[in-house]
C-alpha cells in the first residue's frame, strides 16, 4: 500500500478537493473513513478542507488506492509538511466566526465576500474574509513579513489580522469585497500603525516608515 510519501502530484490534491466540494464535507469524510479534522486545515481558493482526509483521498488519485485515517498519522510532520511542500496554505484551526473574531480586525459594519466577489450575510462575513484572504495571500504580514507560526510556534499557525486596503466604514451601502485585490494579511502591530491617528495608511507607506526606522537605528 502506498504511504503518504507517494503523494507528489499537486493535481491529485486538487482532485480530492473537487470531490470534497461535489459530495459535501460530511459525505466525503464518511466515504473516505475520516472524522472531522481537530486542528489542521488546508486552504484553497477561499475554501478550507480537512487536511488529513484530503491527503488520504489524494493518494488514491495518484497511487490508485486511497488511505483511510488508520493508515497514516496526521499532524505537522506528515500531512502539513506534505501539503506545504506541494504549495498549499495550511492553518492550525478551522476558520469560523469564533476563530476569526480578532480585535479591530474586521469591523461589524463591513459586509464582505469571497474570491467570487459576492455579498454575504452578517454571520458569514468576517470568517469568509479571513479564509479567502489567507488562502490567496498567505499568513505572513504584508508589511513587515512577520509570521506568527515562525515566531511563536505551531499553535499560532494561521493567526493574522485582515486589513481592507480601502476603508468601508461610514456608509450604509452594501460593498462587495474581492479578497485578492481589496484585502491583505497584516500583523497587529502593522495594522495599528496603518490606522494610528484615525488614518488609513497604505501598506507601502507603512513599509517605508518601517524601513526608515530600521535604517536610523543602525
Amino acid at each position: 500500500m502506498a504511504g503518504i510519501a507517494a503523494l507528489t502530484d499537486r493535481s491529485a490534491v486538487l482532485k480530492a478537493m473537487a470531490e470534497y466540494d461535489r459530495l459535501g464535507r460530511d459525505t466525503f469524510l464518511d466515504q473516505q473513513s475520516f472524522g472531522r479534522a481537530k486542528w489542521w486545515y488546508v486552504l484553497h481558493e477561499g475554501k478550507q478542507y480537512d487536511s488529513k482526509a484530503i491527503v488520504g483521498a489524494a493518494i488514491g488519485y495518484q497511487a490508485g488506492k486511497p488511505l483511510t485515517s488508520n493508515d497514516f498519522s496526521g499532524g505537522e510532520r506528515s500531512v502539513v509538511r506534505k501539503l506545504r511542500a506541494l504549495g498549499f496554505e495550511v492553518v492550525r484551526f478551522e476558520i469560523t466566526e469564533a476563530t476569526a473574531s480578532l480585535p479591530e480586525e474586521v469591523p461589524e459594519t463591513f459586509p464582505e465576500g469571497m474570491r467570487t466577489t459576492v455579498a454575504v450575510n452578517r454571520a458569514e462575513r468576517s470568517a469568509r474574509a479571513r479564509l479567502a484572504c489567507i488562502a490567496i495571500h498567505g499568513t505572513a504580514c504584508a508589511v513587515c513579513g512577520m509570521n506568527f507560526e515562525d515566531v511563536y510556534g505551531l499553535e499560532f499557525a494561521g493567526l493574522i489580522h485582515v486589513h481592507h486596503l480601502a476603508p468601508l466604514g461610514g456608509t450604509s451601502d452594501v460593498a462587495l469585497v474581492n479578497p485578492e485585490t481589496d484585502l491583505r494579511p497584516v500583523c497587529p502591530n502593522c495594522h495599528a500603525a496603518i490606522h494610528y491617528g484615525s488614518a488609513n495608511r497604505s501598506v507601502e507607506d507603512v513599509q517605508s516608515l518601517l524601513s526608515r526606522s530600521s535604517a536610523s537605528a543602525v
